[in-house]
């Protein structure tokens, strides 16, 4: 508002000085008119009406009237003599006062001379006596133009005055008009902290009201929206999904943490994943709703777009339930395949027999192969069974004492070991109880040393360890193959054989270590692998504290 009443006062006052400047340009032009035509009569009265009409004449009479053109005619206005230009036997019959001097006697003109090429005035008299001869006199006459031309620096002076005093005046008047209202934008600045805006002036105080309701109507609607953003924001981000709604990549209007993080996200960028994405980009850029797959690290997303106005992204954690859908059809193949195997053979030998093929010194021994894979094929459904109903054991534990089971267990494996010649070490601390149940850890037991025995090397050793304390350790130790770097990561999935063997020539399903890891992870016991390759491997059981269950 100051900018335009200054520009206004500016434009106002140059304009004025401009057009005062012209008016006395004029003025000045006209006096100047005036003296001239005094000036040239004043000559003219010095002219000798008797004198002859040559142009020795007009010239000695031109250095008397201080240069003056003299120019003598007939009265036909044929020049006879100049004293400017030798424009003898010419007509000047048509110039303006040569034609007045005829007429009238005198005449008068302004107008740019076409033999000098100047601006003249010219005072045409008329001589009766020389029977209407014509004298004319001329001078030369500063235009209009020329005029303003050397008034212009002053007029500039004054410009530049002008414009000074009027800063300071519109300084000073739009701060005495400005103040109040800007008094009243502080007010409402300050109001913005719930302080009320007052003013003294009557005249604003209508304005002050209703600034003070917009003002609380305002602080009301900016503080609900505030605390439900705060809301929106905290929800948004303790969900477990990301969620992002946008127009385009660099047009993001909301995205919650977990979005942002995966997206690798940062404020008022573009997201880098829809542009450097090949799928997602032509996804977005067909406009069509669709859903992708994405694995970052070592978790899988389902990228679920619904396209609208603003579009929708939801990024869903889909980790488990494809682990899940995994191991279940793994689960299904590999029991399908470890049945399969026992079966086949029962089957066979069954059929040879019952199609007397088979001599009869033969069938006793086909029949204890049936038997063989009859029992492997139960012992099979019976660690399905023993690994299903993990889950579903809610029974309440019980004080064990574990130094007291293995020296039960140990003697049963005693034929096993005997065969393999493998030295057994026993170092096992007496008393020491944990609270479980005795079939869980009887489990645990059978399969850590069903499996130190079935990889371990002829001749080999296996050391059984167990120590007390607060949380007490299990250590069974082999002197076996060891385990690969991959084998270390896979041992305890389901019907996972070192040997890379489904086909039970190594005498396991590759359930046992699946069924340890289970029933550990379930009581909350930690288990720990250490292994060398071919040079054996020790599992550990790192029991719960004594007060712990």
């Amino acid at each position: 508002m100051r900018k335009r009443i200054l520009i206004a006062l500016l434009s106002i006052t140059v304009a004025g000085i401009l057009l005062l400047a012209l008016l006395f340009t004029d003025v000045f032009y006209q006096n100047n008119v005036d003296a001239a035509e005094r000036q040239l009569q004043i000559y003219m009265n010095f002219f000798d009406a008797s004198a002859p009409f040559t142009q020795e004449e007009a010239e000695s009479f031109s250095q008397k009237t201080d240069g003056a053109r003299v120019t003598l005619m007939e009265a036909d206005g044929t020049v006879v003599a100049d004293s400017y230009a030798p424009v003898q036997g010419e007509t000047r019959e048509d110039r303006e006062e040569v034609r007045e001097a005829i007429e009238n006697g005198e005449g008068y003109s302004v107008r740019e001379s076409g033999t000098v090429g100047e601006n003249m005035i010219y005072y045409c008299v008329r001589i009766d006596g020389q029977g209407g001869a014509l004298v004319r006199i001329g001078m030369r006459l500063d235009t209009g133009v020329s005029f303003f031309v050397d008034a212009l620096p002053t007029v500039i002076w004054f410009l530049v005055l002008d414009i000074l005093c009027c800063l300071v005046f519109a300084w000073l008047a739009t701060s005495a008009i400005l103040k109040p209202v800007e008094n009243l934008t502080k007010e409402l600045a300050s109001s913005a902290s719930g302080s009320e805006i007052r003013t003294k002036y009557s005249e604003l105080k209508p304005i002050a009201k209703m600034m003070n309701d917009m003002s609380a109507d305002i602080g009301d609607k900016v503080a609900r929206i505030k605390e439900d953003n705060r809301i929106e924001k905290l929800v948004l981000d303790s969900m477990e999904h990301g969620i992002a709604i946008f127009r385009s990549p660099s047009d993001v209007i909301l995205i919650n943490k977990t979005a942002a993080r995966l997206l690798s996200y940062e404020e008022n960028e573009p997201i880098p994943l829809f542009t450097e994405d090949a799928e997602i980009s032509d996804l977005l850029s067909a406009g069509e709703s669709a859903s992708v797959y994405r694995t970052f690290g070592e978790k899988d997303y389902n990228f679920r777009f619904t396209m609208g106005d603003p579009n929708v992204l939801l990024i869903t954690d889909v980790t488990e339930s494809m682990a899940a859908a995994r191991s279940k059809n793994e689960f299904i193949a590999n029991v399908t395949h470890e049945m399969n195997t026992p079966l086949t053979s029962i089957k066979g030998f069954a059929e040879l027999i019952a199609a007397g093929a088979v001599p009869p010194e033969r069938i006793q021994g086909m029949a204890k192969t049936i038997i063989k894979q009859s029992d492997r094929l139960a012992n099979l459904i019976r660690s399905i069974i023993n690994f299903s109903a993990i889950d579903s054991d809610e029974l309440p534990d019980y004080e064990v004492d574990i130094s007291e089971l293995i020296a039960e267990l140990i003697g049963g494996f005693e034929p096993k070991l005997r065969k393999k010649n493998i030295a057994l070490r026993l170092n096992v601390e007496q008393g020491v109880k944990v609270m479980s149940r005795r079939e869980r850890l009887v489990e645990i037991l059978n399969n850590l040393i069903t499996n130190g025995i079935r990889y371990n090397k002829e001749g080999g050793t296996l050391e059984i360890s167990l120590s007390g304390g607060d949380r007490p350790r299990l250590t069974v130790q082999d002197t076996g193959i060891g385990l690969s770097e991959e084998d270390k990561t896979r041992i305890f999935d389901r019907f996972y054989t070192v040997d890379k063997s489904h086909n039970g020539s190594g005498g396991g399903f590759g359930l046992g270590l699946a069924i340890v890891k289970k029933l550990c992870r379930r009581a909350g016991w930690e288990l720990k692998v250490e292994s060398t390759l071919g040079e054996g491997t020790a599992f550990t059981v790192v029991f719960c504290p004594k007060n712990e269950n």
